[in-house]
């Protein structure tokens, strides 16, 4: 068993798909959680042939400050990031299944290194465009 648990889904709709993740104290004490940046996480998604499509953090920028999250046995934390389905060069990407991974940006769990990010990943469908919208 381990201190902690990494779960994800995503929410697609015509336009853009809510893809949430939650992290979750699975021991029985106080955990602290510490984050380097203001960066909480990174997700990629990737098609069904495996291509890269879409990178969260490519092209922005975070603030270099130390960032702490308290939570007490059992206790979770939540995040939602909406993604339109444009890859980071603006099109997009046509109907079908992808998969989306997620890391955490986790430094140290209760003041000691993380060497190995908490990391997730699980597969969608996008749907196909509703062009009568546009």
């Amino acid at each position: 068993m381990t201190d902690w648990i990494l779960d994800g889904n995503v929410i697609a709709d015509v336009e853009r798909a809510t893809i949430i993740f939650t992290f979750k104290n699975n021991s029985g004490q106080p955990m602290l959680i510490e984050f380097p940046t203001s960066q909480f996480y990174d997700y990629k998604v990737y098609n069904a042939q495996g291509e890269q499509v879409y990178h969260y953090s490519n092209g922005k920028f975070f603030l270099q400050v130390l960032k702490y999250e308290s939570l007490n046995s059992l206790e979770q934390i939540q995040w939602k990031s909406t993604w339109n389905y444009k890859t980071n060069d603006g099109v997009r990407t046509p109907a079908g299944t992808y998969t989306v991974n997620v890391n955490l940006e986790i430094w140290k769990i209760n003041e000691k290194l993380v060497h190995s990010k908490p990391a997730t990943s699980f597969t969608f469908n996008i749907p196909p465009e509703n062009i009568a919208i546009r």
